[in-house]
């Protein structure tokens, strides 16, 4: 129990270190837009991840199955200061061969930039989504109190020009984090438990490319690095209890 609360403790210690050690060197200095929340995505077009790695007794899609996020419409809000994101989603099942329609040309992401408040349409637990670029650290203000008490601990960490948003389920044990490419879509989201080594994933969710499901440099790095880093936290924790 005491090992436990030192591994929580140093969750926390790591969530508050990381955004202010590696943000500046990896984003620069976060500028204000325009009046109108700008997003990275486009109205139309449909942005697809594959099931890379699945655990199916945790509840997660198997491999090979596919969400769809396709954008309806984007809308402009209070002036501006506001912004409305509604799509259409869908989880295809690559075992039953079935698709589910998870959102129908409705309200996906809700932002105000003046209060920071973010909602999605429902706590993600198994698909990306969208931030505005050049609202990263409101939006990751908002994101927190969205999430509320469902993550234990939450956080967000940048390196090699990637942003990441991650959070820790003590009732599971389990760590999510959702990895975006430079225009603030996210291309990667792996699960796995706290103390597992940095390629043993729970699930693994990649954005399909033009050239198919990749994963980049940066964000193979950031994987490895970040759950290198809990994986340490672990094996410490479990130095102290025999220690102890």
């Amino acid at each position: 129990m005491k090992a436990k609360k030192i591994f929580l403790a140093l969750l926390v210690m790591f969530s508050l270190i990381i955004p202010f050690t590696l943000t500046s060197f990896a984003l620069g200095d976060l500028q204000l837009g325009d009046p109108d929340i700008e997003w990275g995505v486009k109205e139309g077009k449909t942005y697809t991840w594959v099931v890379k790695e699945s655990n199916e007794s945790l509840g997660f899609l198997p491999v090979k199955s596919k969400y769809e996020i396709t954008i309806t419409s984007i809308r402009s809000m209070l002036g501006g200061d506001a912004t409305e994101l509604n799509a259409t989603i869908t989880a295809y099942n690559s075992q039953t061969e079935s698709t589910t329609t998870l959102l129908d040309n409705q309200t996906f992401i809700y932002f105000d930039s003046g209060t920071n408040i973010t909602t999605l349409y429902t706590i993600l637990t198994e698909h990306g989504f969208f931030i505005p670029p050049d609202y990263v650290d409101g939006f990751a203000v908002g994101l927190f109190g969205f999430y509320g008490s469902f993550f234990n601990h939450k956080g967000t960490m940048t390196e090699y020009g990637v942003f990441a948003f991650y959070g820790y389920r003590s009732s599971t044990d389990l760590v999510y984090m959702w990895m975006f490419n430079k225009n603030l879509i996210c291309d990667n989201l792996v699960i796995a438990f706290s103390g597992d080594d940095s390629e043993n994933y729970q699930y693994w969710l990649v954005l399909k490319t033009d050239s198919g499901p990749t994963i980049s440099f940066g964000n193979y790095f950031l994987i490895i690095s970040g759950f290198a880093i809990l994986s340490l936290i672990y094996i410490y924790m479990k130095k102290l209890e025999k220690k102890f």
